[in-house]
């Protein structure tokens, strides 16, 4: 029988019904272990000037939550609300993220000592909207969830993801964006269509040691392998070297996040020379991750609140395009949403 990751991964939510991501193109360790060393890429000025009343001990964040796009009732009514006085004791609280500056169009080099991307828009929009102080941790992407699992950092921003390991063990916002995946190769070796997997029978891919995708290669082989197919795989430590990987002839093809790696094909000028395959394998959900702690609930649900309403008013469709020439934030047809709802409920599908 076939396997594949984000059936295991729904499965596992709806029965399970917890909360529910470094990321997409990141580590899949839930629980890291260790801190990576941190720069920190700007301070925060105070400390919070008020909390919110913490909702009961051990319970999942139990506010009404405004539902992702595609719940237009929900979404009217939260965009409707004025949320800076809704959540007026955010104000002040001070925001440590994590991010890793290494997913081009997420989190990446500014050239100027900072970061830049659409996981830093995003945040950096939610923190001015409400009046946080966003203090930015930038780590090596293997120490990232270690930090927040010491509680080094309130939430991670870059591409995250959630898969099974993650369940129960963090809470996780809604949705404000979808991640699919791709293969890129050189063009002199072929174009293959859309969801051909026999077509890397005899073939050498490479994707990030310890990261979703990874995960889902190793789907792919065992899948393919059933059918006769053999196809070996390389992890590398870095997602940095993927496509300078295929360039170089050292892979095949490389096993990538398909906005990131479309992102980089065009920036590094190799369009006319590489091929990126849609391999038509399921979406995954692009989430902020949380520890669970009291003083996180309030956030969440603020989190949520707000990416209702930007993405009934386009915001988050802009900042899509503004880095991936592509509209990333809306739920693609046939996929499961997922929202942060009440009670033990957490993280659930929206079916």
């Amino acid at each position: 029988m076939k396997t594949n990751l984000w059936k295991r991964l729904a499965s596992a939510t709806l029965a399970l019904m917890m909360l529910g991501s470094f990321a997409a193109c990141g580590s899949s360790s839930s629980v890291a272990e260790g801190s990576a060393a941190t720069q920190s890429a700007a301070s925060a000025a105070s400390a919070p000037t008020a909390e919110a009343a913490a909702p009961a001990e051990d319970a999942a964040p139990a506010a009404s939550v405004a539902e992702p796009a595609g719940s237009a009732p929900e979404a009217a009514a939260a965009s409707s609300e004025d949320l800076k006085t809704k959540w007026a004791s955010l104000k002040g609280k001070t925001l440590k993220v994590a991010t890793s500056g290494q997913q081009a169009g997420w989190s990446q080099d500014d050239g100027n000592g900072g970061v830049e991307g659409m996981d830093i828009d995003i945040m950096n929009y939610i923190c001015d909207y409400y009046g946080i102080d966003l203090e930015w941790i930038v780590a090596d992407p293997t120490g990232i969830w270690g930090m927040l699992q010491s509680g080094e950092a309130d939430t991670i921003a870059c591409v995250t993801t959630v898969n099974e390991d993650r369940l129960g063990a963090y809470w996780f916002t809604n949705t404000y964006a979808w991640e699919s995946y791709c293969i890129v190769s050189r063009t002199e070796d072929g174009v293959p269509e859309a969801g051909d997997l026999d077509f890397w029978d005899g073939k050498t891919i490479c994707t990030p040691a310890g990261s979703n995708p990874a995960l889902i290669l190793e789907d792919i082989i065992a899948q393919e392998a059933e059918k006769g197919v053999t196809i070996s795989a390389v992890y590398p430590d870095s997602s940095a070297v993927l496509i300078q990987n295929v360039v170089n002839k050292e892979t095949d093809g490389a096993l990538m996040c398909t906005s990131t790696c479309a992102y980089k094909v065009r920036d590094l000028g190799y369009s006319d020379t590489l091929t990126i395959q849609d391999i038509k394998w399921k979406n995954m959900p692009i989430v902020y991750a949380f520890n669970r702690v009291e003083e996180n609930k309030d956030t969440i649900l603020a989190i949520n609140d707000l990416i209702a309403q930007m993405q009934e008013d386009g915001t988050l469709s802009d900042f899509s395009n503004k880095w991936f020439e592509m509209d990333i934030t809306q739920l693609p047809e046939g996929e499961v949403n997922y929202v942060t709802s009440t009670g033990e409920n957490a993280w659930q599908s929206n079916e």
